[in-house]
């Protein structure tokens, strides 16, 4: 997959700091509507907003943040914005609601800025996970009655199906992913339930939900593969990269963790050059930690391997979709875990204690099951490597509920084309929590140089790395803002994603007090900002 949204070349600024090139601030009404930022690479920027329950508007800028068009358009009451995908011509945006068998595609045309909506009627009480669209064909997956579904929609025919999953064990879906160059969508399922009958396995889908590939990763005596990415090299070769980890784990409340990082390369659906790469090999992975800390982890590692063992690990990681650069693979990934608290339910509110964090940033009022995926993020909630709650219940008593996401660090490391690994860095995240679990660190490449990014409470940070070297230590720098003497009170939901060529967008929602001016303004904000 050719995810520029993760990974992109620099090809002049080596500057660390980042530079706001333009900032647009759109004021906030005083409901709850909640804005999403879609980049489109040089076709510019999308802006989405829902004004009412039945009424959402789309702003569309140029590479300049200069205003394009912008249009209102209508969707049935009660449903929501879940996710939009980008097929490099137009824009395709669902909306629905929690177990519903009702769904609206809304079809942006770019350039003459008009809009086309699509009502799907389907399977009833469907839970979403994930929707990739690529020209007119519509693919979206969920759960049913704990089953994996994929319904496909050809919206030129009319027509919708179930796609079959031809899947005999117990399966979970992970990931829906579209590769735009060879239009294909490639889904990730974890099969079985643990022990020697787990496995790993890869179908692809044409553009009319034809299945034209499956490729299949049995686990490798003690160690499964938890879950993968998959990028297409030739017709006939494909690589495929992400975590592994112990087999007995699979099945357990906690859900699976991660040991390490797995690289095999597939050549006509056979599964060669297969290698794991355990993260106590890794140099950097444990700098997160204190001093402190690191150490004594270090040395628990050399006991074990002097004792001719592996120190057993307990991670779990968001893996980012691989870059091919050069005669390397460079990999990013996200180590993360999940967090609770104790809630005092007395009969008033939501009995799953979420507050101002979730939802709206200026309204308190949040549903927790808004969409069938709400508040996860972009993984999906129906496998128990993504999901806060393991293969166990949703509680742990009656009064701890899930809180959020919290980060730890990202790595990088780099493969050969055998997969052997090169050199790794890593970046800490300091007090990064998120209500759903989304990809929070860029990475850009100049030559040598990768710099590390993410923002966080209205800080951008960064750290410059050459291989396994720190270049530039970890700075931090505030999110400019539009006028002298503003002051930023709070910032919430603030996110940066790449854009194009050199330029990322930063976005989210701010309080900003200015004393010279004696006024206070809500706004979301959309930095246009280059490192």
């Amino acid at each position: 997959m050719k995810n520029i949204l993760v990974i992109c070349l620099l090809f002049c600024s080596t500057l660390i700091s980042a530079q706001s090139i333009k900032r647009i601030e759109i004021p906030l009404p005083t409901n709850s509507t909640e804005y999403f930022t879609i980049p489109l690479q040089k076709q510019g920027l999308l802006v989405l907003s829902q004004i009412t329950k039945t009424q959402f508007s789309l702003i569309r800028f140029d590479t300049n943040l200069e205003k394009v068009w912008s249009i209102n358009g209508t969707i049935d009451g009660n449903l929501d914005y879940v996710k939009h995908s980008f097929d490099g011509k137009n824009i395709y945006l669902l909306f629905s609601r929690y177990r519903s068998n009702v769904y609206e595609v809304i079809k942006v045309n770019l350039g003459p800025g008009f809009i086309e909506k699509f009502q799907i009627v389907s399977v009833d009480r469907m839970e979403v996970s994930d929707f990739q669209a690529v020209n007119a064909s519509i693919f979206i997956a969920g759960v049913v009655n704990s089953q994996p579904v994929i319904l496909f929609t050809d919206l030129n025919a009319r027509k919708t199906k179930v796609l079959p999953s031809a899947l005999k064990n117990q399966a979970e879906i992970q990931s829906m992913e579209l590769d735009t160059t060879t239009n294909i969508v490639n889904v990730t399922y974890a099969v079985g339930t643990r022990g020697k009958n787990f496995q790993l396995v890869v179908k692809s889908f044409d553009e009319e939900g034809k299945s034209i590939n499956q490729i299949v990763m049995d686990t490798q005596d003690d160690f499964a593969m938890m879950n993968g990415r998959l990028n297409l090299l030739t017709d006939s070769t494909q690589v495929m990269f992400g975590t592994y980890g112990h087999k007995n784990t699979i099945g357990t409340s906690r859900g699976p963790t991660s040991q390490g990082i797995y690289f095999s390369k597939l050549l006509d659906n056979e599964v060669t050059d297969l290698k794991f790469h355990s993260f106590t090999d890794f140099k950097n992975f444990f700098n997160y930690l204190s001093d402190k800390q690191r150490l004594k982890q270090e040395k628990k590692i050399q006991d074990k391997k002097d004792k001719g063992e592996d120190l057993r690990l307990d991670y779990r990681l968001l893996v980012h979709d691989i870059i091919k650069k050069d005669d390397k693979y460079i990999l990013v990934a996200e180590a993360f875990y999940a967090d609770y608290k104790y809630n005092n339910y007395n009969g008033f509110g939501s009995p799953y204690g979420y507050n101002s964090f979730f939802g709206s940033p200026w309204n308190t009022f949040y549903n927790p099951y808004r969409w069938g995926w709400g508040y996860y993020g972009l993984y999906s909630p129906f496998s128990s490597y993504y999901s806060p709650w393991g293969y166990g219940n949703r509680y742990y008593g009656n009064q701890q509920v899930f809180d959020g996401w919290i980060y730890t660090h990202a790595i990088v490391a780099a493969f050969d084309e055998k997969g052997n690994l090169l050199w790794d860095n890593s970046i800490p995240l300091k007090d990064v929590k998120e209500p759903k679990l989304i990809e929070k660190v860029q990475a850009s490449i100049d030559g040598d140089n990768i710099t590390l990014t993410y923002s966080n409470k209205g800080q951008i940070y960064t750290k410059t790395i050459m291989r396994d070297k720190t270049i530039g230590e970890l700075s931090q720098k505030s999110i400019d803002t539009q006028n002298d003497g503003d002051v930023v009170k709070r910032t919430t939901s603030d996110q940066i994603d790449f854009w194009y060529d050199k330029y990322f967008i930063a976005s989210g929602y701010q309080r900003i007090n200015n004393d010279s001016e004696n006024a206070k303004r809500n706004v979301f904000y959309i930095n246009k900002v280059s490192f």
